[in-house]
């Protein structure tokens, strides 16, 4: 049995992030996430959203962002969908704040999702928009 995950649909807009920052650490602790590890997933989420925000939908809020969410035995699932088109076989390879982009502020809401999850993996909806999946594991 496939267990649908739980949708939050926000428009491009920044002001939205605070509240899904809270959001977010609910959702944590909820799946007992250790109290210390509350920010950083909170700011993965939150930067991965904004990443969603500005580079897929162009700051135009008119379109939107979905945060979605399973919470299993292990780990957190969280997807963030955004309404860009995006063409990863142009992206292959690509490392933000790596080399000598370290110093770009290009990809740098992806670096700290990265360094704070550990697991964020990109791809494409079924529809072929831009989805970036987050797993946080639980102990």
């Amino acid at each position: 049995m496939t267990v649908r995950p739980i949708e939050m649909r926000f428009p491009s807009d920044t002001d939205v992030l605070e509240p899904l920052q809270l959001i977010v650490e609910a959702i944590g602790r909820s799946a007992e996430v250790a109290e210390n590890d509350l920010s950083s997933l909170s700011i993965s989420v939150v930067e991965l959203a904004k990443n969603a925000m500005e580079h897929g939908n162009k700051n135009d809020p008119e379109k939107t962002v979905t945060v979605s969410f399973n919470i299993f035995p292990n780990r957190i699932r969280f997807m963030i969908d955004d309404e860009g088109e995006w063409e990863p076989e142009k992206a292959l390879g690509f490392n933000p704040g790596e080399g000598e982009d370290l110093l770009s502020t290009r990809g740098r809401g992806i670096l700290i999702a990265r360094n704070l999850a550990k697991w964020v993996e990109f791809g494409l909806t079924p529809e072929g928009k831009t989805r970036v999946t987050l797993i946080w594991p639980l102990t």
